[in-house]
């Protein structure tokens, strides 16, 4: 449930976007994606414990594509650049940099060349403290089991 609680059409146009995104990393392999999920959000059960389960086993699977990469970051190696909400970097073919940050009442994209470099550095740190790939794999499986 969200608060305040949704309508219906907003919750299907949500998960429309959701599925197309899904879809983004198949359709372009060329494409690189990198992610970076902290150990709390895995462990935050949304939708009940099969539902959970599921959408746990999907990451590896989606990991182990060629162009997708799927990191872990543990508690206790968090540093308080991770707690500051999700951001996603991006690269136009163009090589133009942009970053989106999101937040709980607006979302900001930022082309600033100075703002887009220091989230750049901090999504190294983050990666840096972060489990490597096949670790990650095995740490979300292992969640997975446990609910």
């Amino acid at each position: 449930m969200s608060c305040p609680p949704l309508d219906d059409e907003t919750v299907e146009e949500r998960v429309r976007a959701r599925l197309a995104r899904k879809e983004a990393l198949t359709r372009r392999p060329r494409t690189v994606y990198g992610f970076v999920i902290h150990e709390a959000a895995l462990r935050t059960e949304v939708g009940g414990r099969g539902v959970m389960q599921h959408q746990l086993l999907q990451l590896p699977q989606v990991g182990a594509l060629r162009n997708v990469s799927i990191q872990v970051l543990p508690f206790g190696k968090c540093s308080g650049l991770a707690l500051n909400g999700p951001f996603v970097l991006l690269e136009t073919a163009e090589h133009e940099h942009s970053a989106y940050v999101e937040g709980p009442e607006t979302s900001v994209l930022h082309a600033d060349a100075d703002k887009v470099s220091y989230l750049a550095q901090v999504h190294g740190m983050i990666r840096m403290q972060a489990f490597g790939v096949e670790e990650s794999a095995a740490f979300i499986r292992k969640v997975a089991e446990e609910l």
